[in-house]
């Protein structure tokens, strides 16, 4: 499960392009948190104790100081540059420990099967949809798959999910199978739900930044 960081945060009064670009050059990132009848709060988080907690860490959530009160907050929305490389902006959502929340969690296969059967690996899925609390997020799902033979694949009713977790994508849905060369790819089937959490969305090239 992801733990709880604490980061910090500094409140913001700039808006536009040109507020945020002078923000990051000084080594921060801008943020808006929203939620729970609150009126959005502009501010800005250090970029290099975000992007590490982010591309490290794989955290999702996170306790901040908003107008000198503590929240735990959820990345809704991250925002890259147009290469996709750079972090740019982020809508974070206030969450509680009685919430539940719909997210995106990367699959992680561990092993390697013993025989292969004339197969190659393949993986279908590599992120599941799931809904469980903001504050007990998987950093992702793994799935041994030593055991994995030609002809009986992983679904998702056949996965271990941590306790609290539930699976939104179709019970029979292939995750990974050996598939034998030239055999039609099996493709992801349509999930039960959207989630909310949307943690790398990347802006139109051109687009006016917050």
């Amino acid at each position: 499960m992801s733990d709880i960081l604490a980061l910090k945060s500094h409140p913001r009064d700039g808006r536009g392009s040109r507020a945020a670009q002078k923000l990051r050059k000084s080594g921060r990132i801008p943020a808006v948190v929203y939620g729970h009848k609150e009126a959005p709060a502009h501010i800005a988080l250090e970029l290099e104790e975000f992007d590490r907690a982010v591309r490290k860490l794989h955290a999702r959530t996170f306790t901040i100081t908003v107008g000198g009160k503590p929240e735990t907050v959820l990345i809704k929305e991250l925002q890259w540059d147009h290469l996709g490389k750079e972090m740019i902006h982020v809508d974070l959502i206030r969450v509680s420990a009685t919430e539940r929340v719909k997210v995106t969690v990367p699959v992680e296969l561990r092993g390697a099967p013993k025989t292969m059967g004339g197969g190659v690996l393949d993986q279908p899925f590599h992120h599941l949809h799931v809904e469980c609390s903001p504050l007990s997020i998987p950093d992702a799902i793994r799935i041994d798959v030593t055991n994995l033979t030609l002809g009986n694949p992983i679904h998702v009713k056949e996965i271990a999910f941590p306790a609290g977790v539930t699976p939104l994508d179709p019970p029979e849905a292939v995750v990974v199978h050996i598939k034998l060369p030239g055999a039609e790819a099996v493709l992801p089937e349509a999930t039960a739900a959207e989630p909310e959490v949307l943690t790398a969305k990347k802006p139109k090239e051109g687009e006016d930044e917050k």
